[in-house]
């Protein structure tokens, strides 16, 4: 009798504890899901981050030269940011380095939206550091041939919030595992962390899950400028087995007390096919938000020497079909 009350005491626990478990990840994915919806409550917030990019040529390639070259600058580099957000008014200032892989001379481009014109100054493009070139939002969202619209940029810092949502809402709740120990945030609050792992054990199943949400990523992709569209238009064609996660591959988030996400860390590794070629591609992305919903005044102020994007544009954006 002992052994059998020792044994059934045994199969109790062991199922008490894989059910605490399962309670523990369904509450951890619903803390992520409650964060990632959070986030549509910034108003005004301070950011800082930095991504590495390892993106295949046949994917970020355009027949426009002009717009190809733009692309080869950042296809393989590191970017990295600061600045402040407001979303309404729409005010955003933010300091932008890019340095291509093997390059010891990083391109710095500054960026200013007040009064609904984009401010920036590209070396590539401008003949001193003090001249920028302007665009007119409100002229730009008038029309369908550019996808750079004043609600565009609003939602831009948030992208990787976004794409988190497509890739990892639907995950079983299995896959999310929070930290036993908080962590510790820029301003010294704490903040929980939570992690979705791929590997080679659930990298089918996610990749399943996945491919439901493609056609939904790869919009999101191009809305951004980190898809030209005529590469997205190949891999909306091409059917859903074109893209694929890849282990191993993770995602971490902090959330802070308020449930807002505070840091989040991006590894993804996935492929594309296309034109029978699997091409693989890389992204790590770290990015930190404070002072979220707190008073934020930009401190660029509006240059003095300035010209019109009107033209570089126009080789830009293909022309209305009339």
């Amino acid at each position: 009798m002992t052994k059998k009350w020792i044994t059934l005491t045994a199969i109790t626990a062991i199922g008490l504890v894989s059910l605490t478990a399962c309670t523990d990840n369904s509450q951890v994915k619903e803390a992520f899901q409650q964060s990632v919806n959070k986030q549509s409550e910034l108003k005004s917030y301070t950011f800082d981050g930095s991504t590495t990019l390892a993106i295949s040529d046949g994917l970020m390639k355009s027949a426009n030269p002009l717009t190809n070259g733009l692309l080869s600058l950042i296809r393989e580099s590191t970017i990295t940011w600061k600045g402040i957000s407001q979303v309404d008014p729409l005010q955003y200032q933010s300091d932008l380095r890019i340095t291509p892989k093997g390059s010891t001379s990083p391109i710095d481009i500054p960026i200013l939206i007040k009064d609904s014109k984009l401010y920036f100054n590209m070396p590539a493009l401008n003949k001193t550091a003090d001249e920028f070139y302007a665009i007119d939002l409100q002229k730009m969202s008038s029309t369908t041939t550019s996808p750079l619209t004043a609600d565009t940029l609003k939602n831009t810092p948030q992208v990787s919030t976004a794409l988190t949502k497509l890739i990892f809402e639907g995950l079983d709740a299995k896959w999310f595992k929070q930290a036993k120990d908080p962590i510790k945030l820029s301003d010294g609050s704490s903040a929980k962390s939570i992690q979705v792992d791929l590997t080679t054990k659930n990298v089918k199943e996610i990749n399943t899950q996945f491919q439901a949400k493609l056609p939904e990523f790869i919009s999101t992709l191009q809305t951004n400028s980190l898809l030209t569209a005529d590469k997205a238009e190949a891999l909306k064609k091409n059917g859903m087995a074109t893209l694929a996660l890849k282990a191993p591959s993770s995602m971490k988030i902090a959330i802070d007390d308020q449930g807002f996400i505070r840091d989040q860390t991006l590894d993804i590794t996935f492929s594309v096919t296309l034109d029978g070629k699997v091409l693989d591609n890389h992204i790590t992305l770290h990015q930190t938000t404070d002072a979220i919903n707190q008073s934020a005044p930009l401190t660029k102020e509006i240059p003095a020497k300035v010209k019109s994007f009107d033209d570089i544009l126009k080789l830009l954006t293909p022309a209305a079909k009339k």
